[in-house]
């Protein structure tokens, strides 16, 4: 990938207002945590990664450094899946959500009911929640031209969602 995600994965990347609601969590991040953290970095991945499970991601990063030990870093982890189908969210709620696992290391994935879609994962497994990404204009061609902005209810959702991950860090 990489080179050519711009032409056939279109929107499969962070938009500029998803990383903009992004910075708003997770830029300053100690008023929520036990312990004092000074921003240190953002990366933005820079290709769309395809996965064992088959859905296509695009990453963040955003790394933290402890205000008291300099030397500890707290990472956390932004990824954006394009669910397509069915199938792909079914391999999303096996990654996430299986019956298999022990309730400590699953990650509640939000009922799905509209294909295609995108859905936002902060953590990792066992620590994080998934959220839906919800637009103001639901088609892909509308979105572009019309309002690629996300709803207020979903920025509220990240925020809440963000708020009571960082706490249980």
């Amino acid at each position: 990938m990489g080179l050519f995600d711009f032409a056939l994965k279109p929107g499969q990347r962070f938009t500029k207002e998803e990383l903009r609601v992004l910075d708003q969590n997770f830029n300053s991040i100690s008023a929520y945590t036990k312990r004092k953290y000074r921003f240190s970095h953002r990366r933005v991945a820079t290709d769309i990664n395809g996965s064992h499970y088959g859905v296509d991601n695009h990453t963040v990063n955003y790394s933290h450094q402890d205000i008291n030990n300099p030397d500890e870093y707290m990472e956390i982890n932004c990824t954006k899946y394009f669910i397509k189908t069915e199938q792909t969210y079914s391999s999303l709620m096996d990654f996430y959500d299986s019956p298999f696992m022990d309730d400590k290391s699953r990650v509640t994935v939000p009922k799905l009911t509209k294909f295609p879609t995108f859905v936002l994962c902060i953590g990792w497994p066992g620590s994080g929640y998934i959220n839906e990404f919800k637009y103001n204009s639901d088609g892909a061609i509308n979105r572009a031209l019309d309002n690629p902005h996300l709803t207020d209810k979903c920025i509220k959702e990240i925020e809440a969602n963000s708020i009571k991950f960082l706490k249980n860090l």
